[in-house]
Formats: structure tokens, C-alpha cells, sequence
């Protein structure tokens, strides 16, 4: 028999993962990221892509999200340019409450995918996200 009423199937990531991969984006809050980026004793350069250079975090550095008179294309071609100037950095994308999203031609999923680098989404509550698991090391 074929059941008639649409199954119960939720918009969230039910279980976390343990690191981010190249071309896989995980998502977490500001005081995870460092937690968690402390707890595997991150040596690599991590790029915050957000939209002020005030809201760098810790050591980071900064790369702009969105600036004015710059098209979607040119902050995606900036991307590009930063991530081949330091080929084993990571890449954290500002999403947080307050923080306008980057200008990017592409959805911004299939951009993070494409840069084939270990992502981090910071959002304000990472527990209800919908578009990116959450990073959640195991120990």
C-alpha cells in the first residue's frame, strides 16, 4: 500500500561532521571555529571573506565580501586571486546575524564548492543551519 500523506523530512543536517573537506563547507559559531580549529592545532592561514575588515577574527586575515562599485564577478575573481596566492589556507565566509552575505555571481554554494578548499561557514547558531552540516570534532 502506498502511503498517501508526504513524509516528515527536515530542512536541518541531522548529525555533524567531524572536519571540513576541500569542496565540502561545514558550519559552525565564531567561539566553535576557534575551539575547534584550537583543538587540531591549526597552522595554516585562515582567510575571513566578509564584508568589514572590523570584524576580522583573532590572527585571520581579511578579505572583503562586498565593496561598493566591485560586481559580483570582480569579489569572486579577488577569491580566486587570494586562494592561489596562499594555496593551503582556509577559507571562513562570514553568514553571522548583522553581516551582509558576499556579492558572488554564482550561488554561493556552488562558489565554496568550487574552491576546493577546507571551508568554514560562521553563522550565528550553527545548530539550525540548513545549507552546511556542522563541524563538531569528536573529541
Amino acid at each position: 500500500m502506498r502511503r498517501k500523506e508526504p513524509l516528515d523530512v527536515t530542512t536541518t543536517w541531522q548529525h555533524p561532521v567531524p572536519m571540513p573537506m576541500p569542496g565540502r563547507p561545514v558550519c559552525c559559531t565564531e567561539s566553535e571555529a576557534l575551539d575547534q580549529l584550537d583543538k587540531i592545532q591549526m597552522t595554516e592561514r585562515v582567510i575571513l571573506w566578509t564584508d568589514s575588515e572590523r570584524r576580522t577574527i583573532s590572527d585571520w586575515s581579511f578579505l572583503a565580501s562586498v565593496r561598493q562599485g566591485v560586481p559580483p564577478k570582480g569579489i569572486e575573481a579577488e577569491l580566486e586571486a587570494c586562494l592561489k596566492q596562499y594555496p593551503t589556507a582556509w577559507l571562513a565566509v562570514d553568514l553571522r546575524d548583522g553581516v551582509i552575505p558576499p556579492s558572488t555571481h554564482s550561488s554561493l554554494n556552488e562558489v565554496l564548492q568550487n574552491t576546493r578548499r577546507h571551508v568554514i561557514v560562521l553563522v550565528s547558531s550553527s545548530s539550525d543551519h540548513e545549507e552546511w552540516p556542522q563541524w563538531n570534532l569528536p573529541f
